[in-house]
């Protein structure tokens, strides 16, 4: 499963690059996810590394939100207790959050977005 959503989110960030060339480098991922050894999990969180954090986030604000994350899934896998945690923060924070299950959605939930 995780091959395929990472071919979802190749997918998604070609199409906006490909749609908003001048805008690319502000839809980014944050490589948060991941098998690592103690050694390298402990640097990366010192670091900054965040549990929950969405696949990818979006840093243009729309008329309503200020900026969007997405979070990208594929059949029925659903978010973690700490991905439900981190969609409350963006909320907050007068961001939108959105799970995305396929380039359609990431497409249509993005137009929507800036349209907003």
């Amino acid at each position: 499963m995780r091959h395929v959503e990472d071919t979802l989110q190749k997918s998604c960030v070609a199409w906006w690059d490909w749609t908003h060339p001048r805008l690319s480098h502000l839809l980014f991922h944050v490589p948060n996810g991941g098998y690592r050894n103690l050694k390298e999990a402990a640097k990366f969180k010192a670091m900054g590394v965040r549990p929950g954090v969405s696949d990818l986030i979006l840093l243009v604000p729309s008329r309503t939100y200020h900026f969007i994350c997405y979070e990208l899934k594929i059949g029925k896998n659903t978010q973690t207790d700490n991905q439900r945690a981190f969609q409350a923060l963006v909320t907050q924070q007068g961001g939108k959050y959105v799970v995305v299950r396929s380039l359609d959605q990431f497409i249509e939930e993005t137009n929507q977005y800036l349209a907003s």
